[in-house]
């Protein structure tokens, strides 16, 4: 059998979990073209584990990503009874509508590739292949203030303030297997949009994705500790910060790295087995 553990509500659902307020046909055929773009996309990119200096020639529909992560957000919203009020008429329109091809102005995404660079592996913390979260913590400054190279202890900031961005009416933070994106929804009479993307691109190692060229080189956009605690989204320079930190450990000790590697590979394999034995 297959089951849907909902950790925030301690509930276990037979097969996928449904959120049963909208029409049969909405459900099963006006909105399935979305999923079936979202397996497409995944099953393309992100089925496979990158490694931490990998980059991925990204091609992809914006308008279609906008729905995709939209969509789910309307849902996980609509399961918790949460506000719904960004998903107004037009939006849901646009959601309902497969012609609409023109992107919303006011929803922005961006897009890395999430990499385990730490020393505990997926299943320690449950294999999670795909998660989302409301409101991501966009950090002002690092999780490490610092690092002392000569005794090896790490200093984390005891104060973690997340960045404001005015005009912000929502976002969220998606994870699909090695694919992260981050949906951020905007008022649409917000002058600081822009200015806004401006400071996400230069602050955060995300791509902001766009109906331009529709295409981008994604490189990771996570850290040892950020990718098991997927809501914090570090800066680039506390990246940098615990990649050195990575490197640190590494060098210190090569064996505990090749015994981490063999329990990977022996874990893959039992992946395998039961995905096998257990097919959908």
């Amino acid at each position: 059998m297959l089951l849907t553990f909902d950790e925030m509500r301690n509930v276990i659902h037979a097969s996928d979990p449904m959120v049963k307020d909208v029409c049969s046909d909405c459900n099963n055929n006006r909105l399935s073209y979305i999923d079936n773009y979202a397996k497409q996309l995944v099953q393309k990119y992100f089925l496979q584990k990158y490694e931490a200096d990998a980059t991925l020639e990204f091609q992809y529909d914006y308008t279609m990503v906008q729905k995709m992560l939209l969509k789910y957000a309307f849902n996980d919203l609509r399961s918790r009874k949460d506000d719904i009020s960004f998903f107004n008429k037009p939006i849901i329109n646009f959601l309902l509508d497969e012609n609409i091809k023109v992107p919303l102005n006011n929803v922005s995404v961006l897009a890395g590739l999430a990499v385990n660079t730490s020393p505990a592996p997926d299943y320690m913390f449950g294999n999670l292949k795909l998660r989302w979260s409301k409101s991501p913590m966009l950090l002002a400054n690092s999780i490490v203030q610092h690092y002392n190279y000569e005794t090896g202890q790490i200093v984390l900031r005891e104060n973690m303030e997340a960045e404001y961005f005015e005009g912000m009416l929502l976002s969220y933070i998606f994870r699909f297997n090695s694919g992260q994106f981050i949906l951020l929804c905007w008022d649409e009479n917000s002058a600081k949009v822009e200015q806004n993307l401006e400071v996400i691109k230069i602050q955060y190692p995300y791509e902001n994705l766009n109906n331009e060229n529709q295409s981008v080189t994604l490189i990771r956009c996570t850290n040892e500790s950020t990718y098991h605690h997927f809501q914090l989204i570090d800066v680039n320079w506390g990246n940098a910060i615990m990649d050195e930190i990575s490197t640190m450990r590494k060098l210190a000790s090569t064996s505990s790295e090749n015994i981490m590697k063999i329990i990977n590979e022996q874990w893959e394999q039992e992946e395998a087995r039961l995905a096998k034995e257990h097919q959908r």
